[in-house]
C-alpha cells in the first residue's frame, strides 16, 4: 500500500489483537499486498466444515467493515478435486484499504 515507513495499520492491528484476547493465534489471519490489493488468508484446518476459527476471524472481520460500508471481495478455495474448503481470502482495493484504515485510526486515536 502507499504508506510511509512507520505509518501503522490500523485494521491489522486491530484484528490481530481481538484474536489474541478471543484466543485465536495472531498469525492466523495472514496480511498481504499483491499488486493493488490487501489480501487477507485464512487458512481452513478442518477436512469437513469450517473451523471455528477460521469463522471467528471472518465474523470479526465483517463486523468491522460491515457498518462501515467499505468494499470487499471474498473468495474461497477448494483443494483440488474435492469439496474441502482449504481458506478463504477476504481483499480490498487499495482505495478500500485506506479508506478502512482512516476510518479505524479514528477509533483508535
Amino acid at each position: 500500500m502507499a504508506k510511509n515507513i512507520g505509518d501503522p495499520d490500523f485494521f491489522k492491528q486491530v484484528v490481530k489483537r481481538i484474536c489474541e484476547i478471543k484466543n485465536i493465534h495472531p498469525q492466523k489471519p495472514k496480511f498481504e499486498v499483491i499488486d493493488n490489493l490487501m489480501v487477507i488468508s485464512i487458512k481452513n484446518h478442518l477436512k469437513d466444515g469450517v473451523d471455528l476459527d477460521c469463522f471467528n476471524i471472518l465474523n470479526l472481520i465483517y463486523g468491522i467493515i460491515g457498518p462501515l460500508g467499505i468494499r470487499f471481495n471474498q473468495q474461497m478455495y477448494l483443494y483440488p478435486n474435492s469439496e474441502r474448503l482449504a481458506r478463504v481470502t477476504v481483499s480490498f482495493k487499495k482505495e478500500d484499504y485506506d479508506d478502512l484504515n482512516s476510518k479505524m485510526k479514528e477509533f483508535c486515536e
